[in-house]
Parts: structure tokens; C-alpha cells; sequence
């Protein structure tokens, strides 16, 4: 009996752990570390990044979403706005390591992408779920194959497209948060937030 009652805790957990979640963080709450390597191998670390620079941090899906490389243009369009403000720019993504370097060449960026080992960043903002029929209705069979292209093996795992704008002290100054993939933060917006 035991055994039967974990079994069913341990698949009900993985079940609302793969769901897409209506809540998150909100603006003056202090934002989780991130740490990884970009394209270009360099470490990143937000404690240290934090010492100097506020931080734009945007989850993307990966390339093969046309939204998404709308949205990364734009960051490109407006990097020296954000550069001249003290803002240091880290894109966060599920794509292997490889296709993170092939999406900085093709939009030219000249900001970091991060692969996300393990999910590890994307779990930490709540961000993470799992490609499922349920969580992408509409278009499952393009999405999951895409997912299965770009990301490492068997990580069927894309994050909502949040945007999130870190202070000095490690607190939130911005938040967009929305599961619908084609609604995205503006930019314009966010750069009046400083």
C-alpha cells in the first residue's frame, strides 16, 4: 500500500510539475542565480554580472519559432539602448549548445544565449513545461518535432517566453509573464522601466 500511495504522489507531482503554470514571480521579489555558458563560452553568473550591471533576462523557445526570432530581433534593434543603461542582456534557452551558436550567427548577437543544462534556469523562474498535447493543442505534432530538432535528446521541455528585468540588488524591476507564446514583452516598455 505504501509503495501504491508514493507511485501515485510521485505521478501526480510530474503531472503539475509538467503543466504550464498560471502564476510567477511578481515585480520586488528577488530573482533566482543564473548560471551557465554562452555561445561564445563565456561563464555567466548573475551574482557577478549583479555587481555591476542590471540584468534583461528572456526565456526563448529556439529558433525554429518565428515569434521568437521577432522578439530576439528586437533585442538586437534596441542592445545599445539597453547597453547605454547599464543592462546586461542573457537569453536563456532549452536549444542544444550548438544550436545556440547557430541562432546567434543568423541574427547576429551580440548578447549572451544560453543553453539551459538540465533545464536547471527555467525550472528556477517556473518557467519550464512539458510539450505535451495538452500544454500545445494546436500545434503538437510541429512542436514536438521541432523540439525533438533543436533541443538535446529527450529534453521535451520549452519555457513560456517571460521577460524579466533584474536590479543591482537582485530584485525584479519587470515582469512578463504570459503562456501565451505569441504575446511578448515590449521592449520599448521596458526600457522606459529604467
Amino acid at each position: 500500500m505504501r509503495k501504491f500511495v508514493f507511485i501515485i504522489i510521485c505521478v501526480i507531482s510530474f503531472h503539475l510539475s509538467a503543466q504550464i503554470s498560471l502564476d510567477n514571480y511578481k515585480i520586488g521579489e528577488l530573482a533566482p542565480e543564473i548560471n551557465g555558458v554562452d555561445q561564445n563560452g563565456k561563464t555567466i553568473s548573475s551574482v557577478e554580472i549583479l555587481k555591476n550591471h542590471k540584468i534583461l533576462l528572456i526565456f526563448y523557445r529556439g529558433y525554429w519559432c518565428p515569434h521568437c526570432r521577432k522578439h530576439l530581433a528586437s533585442v538586437q534593434k534596441h542592445l545599445d539602448e539597453f547597453v547605454e543603461k547599464g543592462v546586461y542582456v542573457i537569453i536563456v534557452s532549452p536549444e542544444s549548445a550548438e544550436k545556440t551558436m547557430v541562432t546567434s550567427e543568423k541574427i547576429n548577437a551580440n548578447f549572451s544565449i544560453v543553453h539551459d543544462v538540465g533545464n536547471k534556469i527555467m525550472n528556477d523562474y517556473g518557467v519550464a513545461y512539458e510539450v505535451s498535447k495538452e500544454n500545445v493543442p494546436s500545434y503538437y505534432n510541429f512542436v514536438s518535432k521541432k523540439v525533438a530538432e533543436y533541443n538535446v535528446e529527450n529534453n521535451n521541455v520549452l519555457p513560456v517566453p517571460a521577460t524579466y528585468l533584474i536590479d543591482l540588488n537582485g530584485k525584479f524591476l519587470y515582469v512578463h509573464y504570459d503562456p501565451d507564446y505569441k504575446k511578448r514583452s515590449d521592449l520599448e516598455e521596458v526600457l522606459n522601466t529604467l
